[in-house]
């Protein structure tokens, strides 16, 4: 299937198509960017808004995947790049954010991440 050249390729954090200019202004606020972040230890959470349709459904069809949660492990014995999932939806970031962190604090033997001393920062829609 080739892409459909005439979809939208950048969208808002609402997912109303912008051109590329009011992309890169938006993207160049980190706030706006910025979704979620959680720390604890050697691992990192990020779930941010790309604006770009990187879930390649202009090739594909259906919904864009405007935003991504990242799952990045620093420590020397753990890979450095642990895992990603893209959305489409402002609101399935954030609950893909809160598996991630559920994930990491697993991994970590915590019981939960609710109460764990680690650095959270949400930004508001």
């Amino acid at each position: 299937m080739w892409p459909d050249h005439d979809r939208p390729l950048f969208f808002d954090r609402q997912g109303r198509p912008i051109d590329v200019l009011a992309w890169a202004q938006k993207f160049e606020d980190r706030d706006y960017r910025f979704i979620a972040e959680w720390e604890m230890q050697d691992w990192r959470v990020a779930t941010i808004w790309i604006g770009l349709d990187n879930g390649m459904g202009f090739v594909f069809g259906g919904p864009p995947a405007i935003f991504e949660t990242a799952v990045f492990s620093l420590g020397a014995e753990d890979s450095v790049y642990d895992g990603q999932a893209r959305y489409a939806t402002e609101e399935a970031a954030r609950a893909g954010h809160d598996q991630a962190v559920a994930w990491v604090t697993e991994r970590l033997g915590l019981d939960s991440a609710g109460g764990v001393p680690g650095r959270d920062r949400e930004t508001p829609c």
